[in-house]
């Protein structure tokens, strides 16, 4: 629907995917009457009866195409709906039937393009060209078979070195360049076409991935860290207070210690913290003999040339919301420092998230979603500009898409408080709970704007207009 408004190049392609009822390819045929070029694709055998209802109804020659089930298979954790089990498509026998139908009806000359779809992230160029040809030589079929073939779509698949590895030994990465892909694509279909004897096709593609994946980033402060625990020598006595087959382990680990033996240090490490945590449990050794026996542990560990254990940042964020891909599990995404000049805090940034993660965020643990700053070049002397600033939504906001009533809990909470407490509690209504860049000044909205509003609402409007202010400039900020 939103492609409708659009005023784009008259013979771009309005490629029209995915689940199809009446309504969908209504629309879609409607909008050939607006000039826009319009192309539905078949996924299933069954909606070329709702394409043909629909166009005699509406009186509108249709252009359609369809999707093959290729047997070229992706095996990455991608290529799962790929092969000649995959979900989607048509296979051989329903591509014919297809034809047969379309032929049966006067209709043939609408067939005009084939799509495929590998899988997301094709990790090589061989099994790309592999695919392709396949797909080639399925065209070249349906242009014999008397299809008026224009448009081979090359689907997804164009992957993102995410790892920075280019390589194809992950599912995180690639091993060829934007221009070696776009060359497998052309030498492989263009040798079949050659082959054959058919015109060369429009190639299309539907690259999502690479095409908005970098044009997005997210940025969160890490608010607090957790330093590796303290150790303590001065707690060694507790070690005597052990019993005797802890007491055991503890002279074996001490004794390995001593010849280097560090392979049996770690065992008889690893047994000690077992045997006392066993005993812990059954009240036999306390909270101390715990603290000193880890203590010792790392001592040992760190002898052995063990690294420091890592230092913890606290983040006020929410992976699934903001960072899902791999079905929202596994994904690998490029983590920078940002740095900072004249504010406090420590702040990352994680790029290359502009895909499927902007899309498939939700409201998990009710983080809420960012604010968006969209930027784009400039002249200015750092050559980018502030166009959009927008704040993201309020806890009011959040609260109201889980079925609250913020107002009316507002209203039940301002009663058994005082003026101050009641104007804290509408700043805490209409603050954001995610990233806020100074904590002074966390308030993104007013009472009055999230629809509460004390005997102290003064205070919270005059937070509100400051952090306004801050917005309208951020607006028309030029860098």
């Amino acid at each position: 629907m939103s492609c409708l408004a659009a005023r784009g190049n008259p013979d771009a392609l309005l490629i029209c995917n995915g689940y199809k009822d009446d309504e969908y390819v209504s629309l879609a045929l409607i909008a050939r009457t607006m000039g826009l070029n319009t192309v539905i694709v078949l996924e299933q055998e069954e909606e070329l009866d709702i394409v043909v209802d629909a166009s005699r109804r509406l009186g509108v020659r249709p252009v359609v195409g369809m999707r093959a089930k290729l047997r070229t298979k992706h095996a990455g954790h991608f290529g799962s709906t790929s092969g000649e089990k995959g979900k989607f498509g048509l296979n051989a026998a329903q591509i014919l039937s297809v034809v047969a139908k379309l032929k049966t009806l006067g209709m043939l000359d609408c067939l005009q393009l084939l799509h495929f779809h590998i899988g997301s992230q094709i990790p090589t160029t061989a099994l790309l060209g592999d695919g392709v040809g396949e797909a080639a030589q399925i065209y070249c079929e349906l242009a014999r078979l008397g299809a008026a073939m224009r448009v081979i779509d090359v689907g997804g698949g164009l992957g993102i070195d995410y790892d920075g590895s280019h390589s194809a030994q992950t599912d995180m990465s690639v091993a060829y360049s934007l221009e070696e892909y776009a060359a497998a694509v052309v030498a492989a279909v263009g040798r079949v076409c050659d082959r054959k004897g058919v015109a060369h096709p429009i190639i299309c593609s539907e690259s999502g991935r690479a095409l908005v994946s970098h044009h997005s980033v997210l940025v969160f402060e890490a608010f607090s860290a957790s330093a590796p625990g303290r150790i303590d020598p001065a707690t060694g006595y507790l070690l005597d207070e052990l019993t005797d087959d802890c007491h055991a382990d503890y002279r074996n680990l001490m004794a390995a210690a001593v010849r280097g033996d560090f392979d049996t240090c770690a065992l008889y490490a690893d047994q000690l913290k077992r045997r006392c945590a066993d005993q812990f449990k059954d009240g036999v050794l306390g909270l101390e003999h715990l603290a000193a026996v880890d203590s010792l542990c790392e001592i040992v560990a760190r002898g052995m040339g063990a690294a420091e254990p890592p230092r913890t940042y606290h983040i006020n964020l929410s992976v699934f919301t903001s960072l899902p891909d791999m079905w929202a599990i596994g994904q690998i995404l490029p983590l920078h420092e940002l740095p900072v000049h004249g504010t406090r805090g420590y702040y990352l940034g994680m790029f290359l998230g502009g895909a499927y993660q902007e899309a498939l965020g939700g409201l998990h643990n009710l983080f809420g979603g960012p604010s968006v700053v969209r930027v784009s070049q400039s002249d200015g002397p750092h050559c980018f500009a502030v166009t959009r600033a927008a704040a993201g939504p309020s806890c009011a906001d959040v609260l109201r898409s889980m079925q609250h009533e913020p107002e009316v809990m507002f209203e039940v909470l301002k009663q058994r408080t005082d003026g101050a407490t009641a104007a804290a509690l509408a700043r805490a209504f209409g603050a954001m709970p995610y990233l806020s860049f100074d904590p002074e000044a966390a308030a993104m909205a007013s009472g009055e704007s999230s629809g509460m509003s004390s005997d102290s609402e003064g205070s919270a409007a005059g937070a509100a207009e400051e952090d306004d202010d801050e917005w309208e400039f951020m607006r028309g900020l030029t860098v």
